[in-house]
């Protein structure tokens, strides 16, 4: 296989982009009323091997006062296929999501669960038809909590696909709760890149 490659020094060159591939555009949504120095690792990580292979990433930092939860009317699936009609940062997202090749939820776990911030956004189809990483994050986690938050989202998001049925084609969950996860993340995470 063939490799671009940018020549920075004389004697470094640095991968870009495998030949024939384009950069992917990638989203990446994150509670910004419950980052945490595990999290802002994290997403810090993520960036650079995004942006290191050229892919074009959009940060967006949804707060509890700019996003509203699904009200379960439909109309995205049924009237006004793929437009949700609430006015707000989630429906720019929704209503724009074919924009993106992957979309990252980083996320709090609490009790198991998404935090309420992030949930809103996944509910209401942001990374619906492209590929989702859903990364949740703790610094004080108990072993009962990690195993729900992995279980019940491989269940609803993925391979059950019942939260949105035929829109998810591919979700894949981690959970991080130390520097070493961050680590292992990571290395997971080049394959997507």
């Amino acid at each position: 296989m063939k490799f671009r490659t940018s020549p920075l020094k004389s004697f470094i060159n640095i991968t870009l982009l495998r030949e024939g591939d384009t950069p992917m555009n990638t989203i990446l949504i994150l509670d910004k009323d419950a980052k945490t120095e595990l999290s802002e690792d994290l997403k810090e990580r993520i960036l650079t091997i995004l942006k290191e292979k050229a892919h074009r990433v959009e940060v967006v930092e949804l707060g509890r006062s700019n996003v509203t939860p699904c009200f379960g009317c439909l109309l995205c699936l049924t009237k006004h296929v793929g437009i949700c009609v609430t006015r707000d940062r989630i429906a720019e997202i929704r209503n724009n999501a074919n924009r993106y090749d992957m979309t990252i939820f980083l996320t709090p776990v609490i009790f198991g669960h998404f935090g309420s911030t992030v949930k809103c956004a996944i509910d209401r189809g942001c990374g619906n038809q492209n590929l989702q990483v859903m990364v949740g994050y703790s610094d004080d986690i108990d072993d009962e909590e990690k195993s729900t938050f992995i279980d019940l989202t491989l269940k609803h998001r993925g391979e059950a696909d019942i939260v949105h049925p035929g829109f998810d084609t591919q979700v894949d969950v981690y959970l991080t709760t130390s520097s070493q996860d961050n680590d292992a993340i990571c290395e997971a995470f080049k394959k997507y890149v």
